[in-house]
């Protein structure tokens, strides 16, 4: 097989290092002469391709065949991704950015699922015996199998064995414990105190987009689906119960799961019900997770939050995932929150009875030769697990213990060798064995990833009450390397059937030590990228949980550059860094409607969600309700303050069960405080005070308020109806000293709300309310329908939505001053808001008056519209006053004095002159008789 070749081949080129790099061999178990490890040989740029394609070439075909001949998981974190067509999903590194003919050279022998850019990768399906073609591609660097993420489930055998000690907790109804809505009570709230901040504090998580990261959202129907989550309440959505309508964005939902995500957004929905969720899953490898890590920034989170890790990830080093997170975080101001792991074993048998054991690692390999059992070449060499430079011991030694159920279990090791991505000169691979009355038994060979990444995951099965051996043999190095590589070799699962392990380092917790045992954050989840999160029993928050992984991690080469078009291997750092992780606590083993465990009566099973991947998104809404509260906090302040308000073991908070180990390698600060949290941020702004709100027209309202003191400035906000009813129709922020606003364009007769918040320097806002309608629009149609000399008859249209119409007469503007003047005040008459007429009666006839007709809304704010009208002329003289009923104040009795005085005054005077006219005309006609008489003439007269 070619790997034997390639190995005949590195013996050669090994020669000139036996002299500088040869092992004593008086302390071996083999005595033959050995030559360090071999040089870098030809082929694919990964052991575990080469190693893939030798199995297929040797007549593995089917899935588990080829699982098996390379020591992986036939399913689930650390697996292969087989389609129906037998091709595996690969990643491929170029050499710089690929350009459309190098993509379509991989075309022709690949299926191209996904062009990585702006990084120099592709994700691929490919056949496993073409992955050497692809390797031999002009500008490709390296091919290797993209192993499945590992998620929560997966990195620990939590979900049955933690099922014992889980209390038992009271049954649920529809109705939730605390009387929210939804269908399982929120358990979180009360040990992260999130109920009290949303009641004090007035936050609920609105305004704040949280994007999680899991397997998937959307694959599972049972127990429940996703459609059935929103009508529950458990999930936001159109038709959601509970008034939170925004549904959840699928960002990226296609390669199936479990629905971990889906889990943890029920978790994030419970604490913080208001905010607005995105959801995308881990992608195909650790680059696509990446870029779906900057899609949700870009898209608004401001907070994210995983549970994922990938077996590509770099230990000693930030790689792809983790300089992600901080681009995240440096660009976008996105907060990110992530799952520090449940990969924590503890050593039940021995002299270490009652320590962390689950990982090992050392600051420098130290080469020592082969035992003859170690499937190796000449020219490999084996690590020395024994710090004594006295004593070689080639192997680590586990004593696993007695199984009660299955006779056998599982290991799932992951590892990485201390030098950075892209620069990769060591191959290695670990080797169990069974140790047996003759010789040990191989039980299985991991091999590493490659040229690219330093990491190495796979796993064995073992038996139950043997004793294991783990051996670690160097199957290529760089001959130019002046330098020995750090080393970690851990465990993601299976580890807590281990009682005990032979090599405990040689330091308690010392950073000046060597060897270090315990520490199993990895990747992003433990080097500072994110805000590593630990797990604490949900009804008793004082208990860590035996699973949750513990800190440190050691950086020993700078973050790799993300957006680099060309890969390049980083620097090694001047001083090793040593990161302390987990940085907090939160709660974990609380409900949800369909994922976890099931506890209780299998007519009504409680389902619990157990494990850091449920405090990460617990922790997470708790800073939302932050994030809520002070719209303005950055990123970098907004997790310094989740950090600085927890709540150590002097405040309640979680206690640590290991001696020797630093309460910030357990738990980090303690655990998260959403009252602690709000309390530590910057006082507010005093809430503006006498906020009033009414209608200047039937489309447009003024707020007016008194003057805030010492805001940074003032957020104004116009809803339609309650404020609580949704997304606002206006914003507005105005300078300090703004003590009014005005809206138009509004509805007529509809509801509004006004809030006006003083905003400090964080963008922490002090909220004050108020609700008013608008005016109804003036009544339509109002007209005179008849006018005696007493009374005038209006009319109308009828008005719609109102409460009521309010009519008034008065005299006209045109009337005389005394009349006016002498008029009552206008009586106003209430009507229904059914009335299309009026008839005003007792008038003074042929007499102006003007009618107000007003449509009044529930409020009492009306809008007039007005009319002009004359009573009759009288047909016949008016009669005796005195002959006429007394008039009363009311509206219908309208003049002034009684008018017949005047009357017989005029009469008389009209018959005085009508008795000198007659006086007058008899004298002149004598006069002129006599007159004519005296010239002698009658001129006809008879």
């Amino acid at each position: 097989m070619r790997a034997a070749l390639r190995r005949g081949i590195a013996v050669c080129l090994a020669v000139p290092l036996v002299v500088l790099l040869a092992i004593p061999a008086a302390h071996a178990e083999d005595t033959d002469p050995l030559p360090p490890g071999g040089a870098v040989e030809d082929g694919t740029g990964s052991p575990l391709t080469d190693r893939l394609i030798d199995a297929v070439e040797g007549g593995a075909t089917a899935p588990a065949q080829i699982a098996e001949e390379l020591s992986l998981p036939a399913e689930g974190g650390g697996s292969l991704s087989f389609d129906d067509a037998g091709r595996i999903t690969a990643t491929v590194i170029f050499a710089g950015p690929a350009d459309a003919a190098l993509l379509a050279q991989l075309g022709e022998i690949a299926v191209v699922e996904r062009d990585l850019s702006p990084l120099p990768a592709a994700t691929v399906r490919v056949a496993p015996d073409a992955m050497d073609a692809v390797q031999a591609l002009p500008g490709v660097l390296s091919v290797s199998p993209a192993l499945q993420a590992f998620t929560g489930a997966d990195r620990a055998a939590v979900l049955d064995s933690v099922q014992a000690s889980l209390p038992a907790a009271p049954q649920h109804t529809e109705a939730s414990a605390d009387d929210r809505c939804g269908p399982i009570p929120i358990e979180a709230d009360a040990p992260l105190r999130a109920d009290e901040a949303r009641e004090r504090f007035g936050v609920d998580g609105s305004g704040v987009t949280i994007g999680i990261i899991s397997d998937s959202f959307e694959h599972r129907t049972s127990p429940t689906s996703w459609a059935d989550d929103v009508a529950s309440g458990a999930l936001p959505g159109e038709g959601n119960p509970c008034g939170y309508t925004t549904p959840v964005e699928i960002v990226s939902d296609s390669h199936g799961g479990g629905d971990e995500g889906r889990a943890m957004a029920q978790l994030v929905h419970g604490i913080a019900p208001g905010a607005t969720l995105l959801f995308a899953d881990p992608g195909r490898n650790d680059l696509e997770m990446a870029l779906n890590i900057e899609e949700l920034a870009s898209r608004g989170a401001d907070i994210i939050v995983d549970d994922i890790t990938w077996p590509q990830e770099a230990h000693f080093q930030k790689s792809f995932i983790s300089a992600a997170a901080d681009r995240a975080r440096a660009t976008y101001g996105a907060a990110y929150f992530t799952a520090a792991g449940n990969s924590t074993t503890i050593a039940r048998t021995g002299p270490s009875a009652g320590a962390p054991m689950s990982s090992w690692e050392t600051d420098a390999y130290r080469p020592t030769v082969c035992p003859s059992w170690v499937v190796h070449d000449a020219g490999d060499d084996c690590l020395d697990f024994d710090p004594d430079p006295a004593v070689e011991t080639p192997y680590e030694t586990f004593t696993i213990g007695d199984f009660e159920e299955d006779p056998q279990t599982t290991l799932n090791t992951i590892a990485s060798i201390g030098e950075p991505v892209f620069g990769v000169t060591t191959s290695y691979e670990l080797q169990f064995f069974e140790e047996t009355d003759t010789e040990p038994v191989l039980l299985g060979q991991i091999s590493s990833l490659g040229s690219i990444y330093p990491g190495l995951s796979g796993s064995v099965t073992v038996n139950g009450r043997t004793k294991v051996r783990m051996a670690m043999v160097r199957t290529e190095i760089d001959p130019a390397a002046t330098a020995l590589p750090a080393v970690y070799i851990g465990f993601l699962g299976g580890a807590d059937d281990i009682d005990e392990r032979r090599f405990m380092g040689n330091a308690d917790a010392s950073d000046t030590a060597t060897d270090r045992v315990g520490a199993s954050t990895f990747g992003h989840a433990g080097d500072g990228s994110g805000v590593s999160t630990a797990s604490l029993q949900w009804d008793d928050p004082t208990v860590v949980r035996e699973y949750s992984s513990l800190g440190p991690n050691i950086l020993r080469f700078e973050a790799v550059d993300l957006m680099t078009p060309t890969p390049t291997p980083a620097p090694a750092l001047p001083t090793p860094i040593v990161v302390d992780a987990p940085h907090v606590a939160s709660v974990d083993g609380t409900q949800t409607t369909f994922f976890g465990g099931s506890n209780g009566d299998p007519d009504n099973p409680e389902y619990r969600f157990s494990g850091t991947s449920a405090a990460a998104p617990n922790a997470a809404a708790v800073a939302a309700l932050a994030k809520s509260y002070a719209p303005g906090l950055a990123e970098a302040d907004l997790t310094a303050a989740v950090i600085a308000s927890a709540r150590g073991t002097s405040e309640g908070g979680p206690v640590n069960p290991y001696a020797g180990v630093p309460d910030a390698r357990v738990f980090g600060a303690g655990i998260v405080d959403a009252v602690g949290l709000i309390e530590a941020l910057p006082a507010l702004a005093p809430a503006p005070a006498d906020l009033t709100l009414g209608s200047t027209s039937p489309t447009g309202m003024v707020a007016n308020w008194a003057e805030v003191s010492a805001p940074a400035h003032s957020i104004i906000e116009l809803f339609s109806g309650d404020a609580a009813s949704g997304t606002p129709l206006q914003t507005s922020e105005v300078p300090p000293g703004t003590v009014s606003a005005e809206f138009a364009n509004l509805e007529p007769n509809q509801p509004y709300s006004v809030r006006v918040s003083a905003v400090n320097g964080v963008g922490a806002r002090n909220p004050a309310q108020a609700t008013a309608r608008t005016a109804p629009l003036a009544p339509s149609g109002l007209a005179l329908a008849a006018a005696g000399t007493e009374s005038l008859e209006v009319t109308w249209a009828s008005g719609g939505s109102l409460d009521h119409y309010r009519i008034s007469l008065q005299p006209a503007a045109s009337a005389s001053a005394a009349r006016a003047a002498s008029a009552a005040e206008p009586t106003v008459i209430d009507l229904p808001a059914d009335a299309v007429s009026h008839t005003f009666t007792r008038l003074a006839a042929a007499t102006d008056y003007t009618v107000v007709l007003e449509a009044v809304n529930a409020d009492g704010v009306g809008t007039p519209a007005s009319l002009d009208a004359r009573t009759a002329a009288p047909a016949v003289a008016p009669v005796d006053p005195a002959a006429q009923a007394p008039g009363d104040a009311r509206l219908s009795q309208t003049g002034g004095q009684s008018m017949l005085p005047v009357i017989l005054g005029a009469v008389g005077v009209l018959l005085v002159g009508a008795i000198v006219t007659t006086v007058a005309l008899i004298r002149g006609r004598r006069r002129r008789s006599a007159d004519q008489a005296a010239v002698g003439g009658t001129d006809g007269l008879e």
